[in-house]
């Protein structure tokens, strides 16, 4: 194999289609990271979360993080909860950049889902309620399918 740019874009894309069958086999997600490379040979780091659902990975992923931002009242099993930013806005948090320096806490605005990174300090208080996706379209939905039922 001749190592250049192309032929390791083509190797990432072979490789992510050879693990395809594992991945759904032991239910995992893996996933190679950036490729560093000279003429002779090639080197990457590979991550396997135990998971193929991306709702649980970020879950587990904030529980392996949160220590780091228990100063700021996150513990494990917030995943989603509510706080009130610095704007006055309520926000839900998602998840956390370790490797960020300024904008660590990644939150989504509960007000139109938009999602947002954003330093420490932005964290006001954290509520006791969580965020869930698309409730109102749900209702909206739940509303419609008993308007047609004679109650």
């Amino acid at each position: 194999m001749k190592v250049t740019r192309e032929s390791l874009t083509e190797f990432r894309k072979d490789f992510k289609a050879a693990m395809a069958p594992l991945e759904e086999k032991y239910d995992i997600t893996v996933k190679i990271g950036s490729i560093t490379y000279n003429p002779d040979m090639f080197s990457t780091k590979m991550e396997v979360k135990n998971s193929r659902d991306p709702e649980t990975i970020a879950r587990n992923d904030f529980d392996a993080n949160v220590w780091k931002y228990e100063h700021l009242g996150f513990r494990e099993g917030m995943f989603k909860r509510i706080f009130i930013g610095a704007d006055g806005q309520r926000y839900a948090v998602t998840g956390f950049n370790t490797r960020a320096k300024k904008r660590a806490i990644q939150m989504t605005r509960v007000s139109d889902g938009a999602k947002f990174a954003s330093p420490e300090r932005f964290v006001r208080e954290i509520t006791d309620e969580f965020y869930v996706e698309n409730l109102a379209k749900d209702l909206i939905i739940d509303a419609e399918d008993t308007e047609d039922d004679d109650i």
